[in-house]
């Protein structure tokens, strides 16, 4: 599993300082959560599409993670429009459509595109250990920061050992079904991945106070904002700013 699979580029987005990037993606993600304002969300979401596009990230790769983004979203559009209750819209039988629902969908569908958006154009540009050298000069405890980094270094880790797994069942010839033995397989797959994981963890971990840990990563270098930076989060602000005072 490789969560850096936008990270390499030579756009304007990614020689942003990641510092930049998490002061503008930070507060903007929120906003949108916040935010009940069509119009508000819109704007948004066209911000998210102009970062994208200098980053030159549209691909198949990017429809494929809003595709998968999208499939849960689809599922609240199946219960959300026949479950709030409202103004109706559309009546078949039992089944009633309400417009408050089909508002509802609607918001959940912009906020979730918009943040998706955001997120792989500002954070997913961004190597995981800038991130989190970017975290931790923005003073965030040292401790979640390096909890952080290594959920982020290990995650692909472990999705490997599941994987591994896998295709060893596969390999015994193991078809999954709905029978009270696939239950129990899968059930077993999952015990002896927690303990692998726990194993893993201590080797690391005991790894790491063989080479002098205590807590933190130290730093070696340092980041510096460009005058490029500075216009960036400013402009960045500032159109954030004039969405939450005029719309």
């Amino acid at each position: 599993m490789n969560i850096e699979l936008f990270s390499q580029g030579n756009t304007l987005v990614h020689r942003l300082d990641p510092r930049v990037k998490l002061m503008v993606f930070i507060p903007a993600a929120f906003l949108c959560a916040a935010s009940n304002e069509p119009h508000r969300l819109i704007a948004f979401s066209l911000a998210g599409v102009l970062l994208i596009t200098l980053g030159r990230l549209w691909s198949p790769l990017l429809w494929q993670r809003m595709l998968t983004v999208n499939m849960f979203v689809f599922l609240l559009w199946l219960t959300l429009p026949f479950s709030v209750q409202g103004t109706p819209l559309i009546t078949a039988g039992p089944f009633q459509v309400s417009q408050e629902g089909i508002r509802l969908s609607s918001l959940i569908t912009l906020k979730t595109n918009t943040i998706a958006f955001m997120t792989i154009a500002l954070a997913g540009t961004t190597p995981v250990i800038s991130l989190a050298h970017a975290l931790h000069h923005l003073r965030l405890p040292s401790k979640l920061v390096t909890v952080f980094y290594l959920f982020c270094r290990y995650t692909g880790v472990v999705t490997k050992e599941f994987e591994t797994m896998r295709q060893t069942l596969k390999a015994r010839g193991f078809t999954p079904s709905t029978s009270m033995h696939t239950i129990r397989t899968w059930a077993y797959v999952a015990g002896m991945l927690f303990i692998r994981s726990f194993e893993r963890a201590e080797r690391v971990y005991n790894n790491l106070l063989l080479r002098g840990f205590h807590g933190d990563f130290r730093l070696m270098d340092h980041f510096s904002t460009t005058s490029r930076d500075d216009i960036l989060f400013l402009a960045l602000s500032l159109c954030s700013l004039s969405l939450i005072m005029l719309l």
